[in-house]
């Protein structure tokens, strides 16, 4: 990861992993902690806007993290989703990690986790279909998107009338 502050006039390598950064996140809750995955090396935190990174030790680095999502409902919610691992979720801010696959297709093969604004979590399912959970990824629902893969989640805020 590279971070400027000057515009794109100078650069400067943050991350310095030799591994491919699938994912980078800026959390809606607190503008200055961000969060990335990787292929290979694992999750990373940031607690001054990408200035610095701590690796995410509770996360295996074995297989490889494709994203990681904030719910935008609740500050210490997090998911990540996996090749091999399938969905990790954090309810405690990052400090620790469950498998959340119960339910899910084997193998785990989970392209993309998202948050909607009322907290549902979704993950796209590799050749499968979409996913959907109600409970954080205790237990998990198909969607109507059978033999899609989602490739984004765009979360937008809850409109209030």
């Amino acid at each position: 990861i590279f971070f400027t502050e000057n515009a794109g006039l100078n650069w400067r390598r943050v991350l310095k992993t030799t591994d491919i950064i699938d994912d980078i996140q800026q959390s809606p809750h607190d503008p200055d902690h961000w969060l990335a995955v990787t292929q290979s090396a694992g999750a990373w935190t940031s607690h001054d806007r990408g200035l610095t990174w701590q690796q995410i030790e509770a996360v295996p680095s074995e297989h490889a993290l494709y994203n990681i999502t904030f719910d935008p409902t609740d500050p210490k919610r997090l998911a990540i989703a996996s090749w091999g691992l399938g969905v990790l979720t954090s309810e405690d801010g990052g400090q620790t990690w469950q498998d959340r696959n119960a339910g899910l297709p084997v193998p785990h093969r989970v392209w993309r986790v998202g948050v909607d604004p009322e907290g549902r979590l979704f993950a796209s399912v590799h050749k499968q279909t979409l996913y959907y959970s109600d409970d954080f990824g205790r237990t998990w629902q198909p969607d109507t998107l059978r033999g899609s893969l989602v490739n984004y989640f765009l979360t937008l805020p809850k409109v209030t009338e």
